[in-house]
């Protein structure tokens, strides 16, 4: 075995070297980024691509925010039900032992304009914007079928183009039903020259297309319509040329962001009391757990809320991005005023500042 010695190793037209040896046999080295990106810690930015946060429910047949955070279940003539579904513990088709994935069961209905599909909205245009990026995720269908994915800008409310620019990078898959990763490379086009709206409410879109009539050949590569079942996992959009592992963050971080666009608290006691005060007005801070991406609408699901043992309507109003107020007014002119909550799905606050 032969023994190179060196005190560092640079390219020929190089200002610096690469790699510096010390003496004690240690080395500093100048290392590229994966992806443009750091060795760890958001390359991904899509959020909830692993489908672990549920906070709005585990299923839904209601086109929209139903389930998995951050993600839309979009149909529009067909029809589509979302779930979460449970990988087997110790599965090795899908790597790094994932607790969840998406299932989107789609029945079609013939129209040129009808579709179904998986769409998560990036926060802001101007993500990756010019950048060579790849998409990768794991798909299985429940027979040999093909799915399509693209990519769009908006540019939001008030911006220039006014209109979505969509079908960037369109490409048709064919998939079984076993698992296989799925990956897609393409360049976003520059943003120069365009105006992004005043209203915080630009994105870069992904779409995964199971059903399209022919109006969408030009998103999806005429991937045409179909009825069928398509299993999704570990979603992950990167700048760069390559596919890395998928980068799994923390769960604390992935939830907290995903409240950054819905947070809901449901109570699990059998009565949850805001209050009680005295007075004929009377109002409570609700912080959320994060700040949100704008001041969210609110709502809420409540089993009373009383003054004099006389039913009265709580009003949510002066929501910013930190938290929102709670206030009830009483019929007379003093008393306990307070707001109660049942457990489970009927009493909850929810705060929803979606793109």
């Amino acid at each position: 075995m032969s023994t190179i010695r060196a005190t560092n190793f640079q390219h020929a037209s190089a200002a610096a070297p690469a790699i510096v040896l010390a003496a004690d046999g240690t080395a500093a080295a100048t290392v590229s980024g994966i992806n443009g990106g750091p060795l760890a810690g958001f390359r991904n930015a899509i959020i909830n691509g692993n489908f672990d946060v549920w906070q709005r429910g585990t299923s839904s047949s209601v086109s929209g925010y139903q389930t998995a955070d951050r993600w839309v279940n979009s149909f529009l003539g067909s029809s589509c039900t979302m779930s979460r579904q449970a990988f087997a513990l110790g599965q090795t088709s899908v790597p790094g032992e994932p607790t969840y994935f998406c299932r989107m069961a789609v029945t079609s209905a013939a129209g040129v304009g009808n579709y179904a599909l998986l769409h998560q909205r990036i926060e802001d245009v101007r993500t990756f914007a010019g950048q060579q990026i790849t998409v990768s995720f794991w798909a299985k269908a429940d027979a040999s079928r093909s799915i399509a994915v693209d990519l769009e800008h908006y540019f939001g409310t008030g911006g220039s183009p006014s209109s979505p620019t969509a079908g960037i990078g369109a490409t048709k898959i064919a998939i079984g039903n076993t698992w296989q990763k799925v990956v897609v490379t393409t360049t976003l086009p520059s943003i120069s020259g365009k105006t992004v709206g005043s209203d915080n409410n630009s994105f870069l879109g992904f779409f995964i297309w199971f059903d399209a009539g022919s109006n969408f050949n030009s998103r999806t590569s005429s991937l045409g319509q179909q009825s069928g079942t398509f299993d999704i996992a570990q979603v992950q959009v990167e700048a760069g040329p390559v596919a890395t592992p998928f980068e799994r963050r923390p769960q604390q971080v992935e939830t907290a962001l995903c409240q950054r666009y819905f947070w809901r608290n449901e109570f699990n006691a059998t009565y949850n009391y805001f209050g009680t005060a005295t007075g004929q007005y009377s109002s409570w801070i609700v912080p959320f757990p994060v700040a949100m991406r704008i001041a969210p609408s609110v709502s809420m699901g409540f089993d009373l809320a009383g003054s004099f043992g006389i039913g009265v309507t709580p009003a949510v109003n002066e929501a910013n991005r930190l938290n929102c107020k709670l206030a009830v007014a009483s019929s007379g002119a003093g008393g306990n005023l307070y707001v109660r909550f049942t457990a489970g799905a009927n009493g909850f606050i929810q705060a929803d500042a979606e793109l």
